[in-house]
Formats: C-alpha cells, structure tokens, sequence
C-alpha cells in the first residue's frame, strides 16, 4: 500500500467507531489524502458534531490512529459548519506540555490552540472533501463549500520517479517521488549525488574528523 492508501485505512477506521457515537453529524476527509495524492504529509480529518458531550471518546479514537500514523489532525465543526476547535493529540487534558501553556488550550478538555495557526474558511474548503459518513441527506460539508462559492478544488499533482546521473561516480539512481515531495517541503534542491556517494562522503568525513 502506499502512504495514502494506509491513511484512508485509519481514517476509515476512525469513522467506524466515531460515527457509532450519538454526537457526530459528518465525518469527511479534507485535504490531500482526499485529493488521492499518493504521498500525502498528512491525514485531516472533518467532523460535523452536535455537542461536545462525548468529546472525550472522540479524542480517544483519534489517538488511535496513530498506530497507523502520527501526522493526522481532526478539526471539529458545529451544526452551521462553524469550527469550534480541533483535537489534542495528548491523553491527558491538561498536559505537562509547554504547548498547553497557549490561552484557550484545552477549553473545553481534548481541544488544542496552536499559537501559529489561523482558520481560513475559504482557504481551508477549497481542499477536496472526501465524506466517510453522514447523517444528512446530503453532505453538510459539501453544501457549504457550494455556499463558499468554491467550484474547484486544489489539486495535488501526481509526481513520478525520475532518474538522475551522480555527478561524481556517473551512476544513474532513482529520485523517487516521495523524495521529490519531502525534498520541495524542506526547499531542498534535487541531489545530484547518489546516496553510494554521499555515504561514501559521510564516512570519509568522519574519518578525517
């Protein structure tokens, strides 16, 4: 499987469980897992909730998901696809950690602030939506992207392996394209080594350390 079919795994998982609740609406997929990238950085998740009162096991069934992977986020919206918040990835609330420390953290238990993150409305719906479940006879979600005036979606290129020449031994290797992916997060150029000759270089570095 790839990275994004293990992802879909552990959302699908999720949604089971949560959608067995009394409280949840809607549960979707928004972003580049939902967008069918093949190697996503990460798994969100939407859920639509009618209160807050079962919180608690909400929170508990996304920690799970991190047995599949660590990088996933769970944004709560109310009945009118308002956000209210989005969950903490701690078991306890609240924790030890300097990030609890932000006005509003953990109020109510289970929901975090991140200090450097700003909710963007149109921003955040123009990613494509993928629905798990509902209750509605429609998707809630997908009605108000409409009521957004959002008509398309972000798109994700499909990026494919290429090759490369080492520009030291001359040997052709692979830049695979999840390398590709990671290396433009970082703002890294492609390499133009092969990882025989960086490790070669590596060791030698040592050696004369």
């Amino acid at each position: 499987m790839n990275k994004n079919e293990i992802l879909r795994v552990a959302a699908n998982e999720f949604a089971e469980k949560t959608h067995k609740l009394s409280s949840p609406l809607e549960i979707a997929i928004i972003g580049s897992v939902a967008g069918n990238d093949p190697y996503p950085n990460d798994l969100d998740l939407v859920i639509i909730i009618r209160n807050l009162e079962e919180i608690a096991a909400v929170a508990k069934y996304a920690r799970q998901m991190s047995r599949h992977y660590h990088g996933w986020e769970v944004f709560l919206f109310d009945e009118n696809v308002s956000i209210i918040g989005r969950i903490c990835h701690r078991k306890k609330c609240p924790g030890q950690s300097v990030d609890c420390s932000v006005p509003g953290c953990g109020e109510p238990p289970h929901l975090r602030v991140h200090s450097d993150f700003k909710y963007q409305e149109k921003i955040f719906f123009n990613s494509p939506i993928d629905v798990l479940w509902t209750s509605f006879k429609t998707s809630r979600l997908l009605e108000h992207k409409d009521e957004l005036g959002i008509t398309e979606s972000r798109r994700y290129p499909v990026l494919e392996d290429i090759k490369i020449k080492c520009v030291l031994c001359g040997k052709i290797f692979l830049f695979t394209a999840s390398e590709q992916k990671w290396y433009k997060k970082q703002g890294f150029s492609p390499p133009k080594r092969c990882p025989d000759c960086i490790e070669r270089e590596r060791i030698k570095g040592l050696r004369n350390w």
